[in-house]
């Protein structure tokens, strides 16, 4: 199930430190992360980029060339998917790892040795940064781990609870909605680029994926096809998961999202770009916006393109009748 329909590819550096969070179309989060961000250097090249988006795993290889004559030290981060707690639901997709405030599971390496980055953490109501009072109560500042801010808020005293809750970070009631602050944090670490040479940098990570319910009536909605790129052999396969069904029933569907920036964070395009879409099971139907993928295996699509400049963010559905199949458990 490969669209036709143009573009949204993930791409690896942005220009800014922060990505923004999107909302799958049922109830549950669908958080978007994208690639590593690089200090604007005119020397430092993405000669190519290897990206890889499974079901459950994210990879990303890069390969930089600094063409100057002396070596280059630059700032470099991943930005972890903003998460705003006033916008989750009950019924939100959990973190790939709540105990975690590397919920996501980042790592990196630099020519194959492992580097462990510095972790930024701060959160947000609004404009005001409120990351000084949550940590002055122990409150975990991704409102999204929920056992962690469930224990902390049963150990606030009446006075501190009431202090959260006047200043709009906990409800008044203590109802399920938890935090209604916003997170944002990033790994991030200065790197060398040595003169003259390529350095190769990788990552990896688990998505936060958007967990949504497709009934007929999305197959007939304009909007939900578009977003996803969903053309008739796509909308044929979803109907034939449907059959048998009563009309009313739906079929299960998860969005791994990813993103793209148009910023030009490095010494012009990128000079190879290869993406992997590897949808886990070959019964498992898949859909996004790019043209140009080929099927490489049962259950593998590849893009390969030269002096690519980055378009748009990539969401991947995928859409099945096991729920094991993507990753629901």
């Amino acid at each position: 199930m490969l669209c036709r329909p143009r573009v949204a590819l993930a791409l690896a550096l942005c220009a800014a430190l922060n990505a923004p969070q999107a909302l799958a179309n049922d109830s549950a989060a669908e958080l978007d992360a994208g690639g590593l961000v690089l200090v604007k250097d005119p020397e430092v090249a993405l000669v190519r980029e290897d990206l890889t988006i499974g079901l459950d795993r994210i990879t990303v290889r890069y390969v930089f060339r600094n063409r100057s004559a002396a070596a280059r030290t630059l700032k470099v981060a991943f930005p972890l998917p903003p998460i705003n707690g006033a916008e989750l639901t009950s019924s939100a997709q959990s973190l790939p790892d709540e105990s975690s405030a590397n919920f996501v599971g980042f790592t990196v390496t630099v020519d194959g040795q492992a580097l462990t980055p510095h972790l930024e953490e701060r959160a947000f109501l609004g404009a005001r940064e409120v990351s000084d009072l949550l940590r002055k109560h122990a409150v975990p500042l991704n409102p999204m781990r929920r056992d962690a801010y469930g224990a902390a808020v049963a150990k606030l005293t009446p006075t501190a609870k009431a202090e959260l809750a006047a200043a709009g970070l906990i409800p008044e009631d203590e109802g399920p909605d938890g935090g209604q602050w916003r997170s944002e944090a990033k790994f991030y670490w200065d790197q060398t680029f040595p003169a003259g040479r390529d350095l190769v940098i990788e990552h990896a990570y688990r998505p936060v994926k958007g967990s949504i319910l497709i009934g007929r009536s999305d197959l007939d909605d304009r909007a939900f096809r578009q977003r996803y790129c969903l053309d008739d052999a796509g909308v044929a396969g979803v109907r034939r998961f449907l059959a048998g069904k009563g009309k009313d029933d739906a079929v299960r569907g998860v969005v791994v999202p990813y993103i793209v920036t148009t910023a030009r964070n490095w010494a012009g395009t990128i000079g190879t770009f290869a993406l992997t879409i590897d949808k886990g099971h070959p019964k498992t139907l898949v859909s996004l916006c790019r043209n140009g993928l080929v099927k490489t295996g049962p259950s593998t699509f590849s893009f390969t393109a030269t002096n690519f400049v980055p378009d748009a963010d990539l969401r991947v559905l995928y859409v099945s009748q096991d729920a094991e199949a993507l990753g629901i458990r």
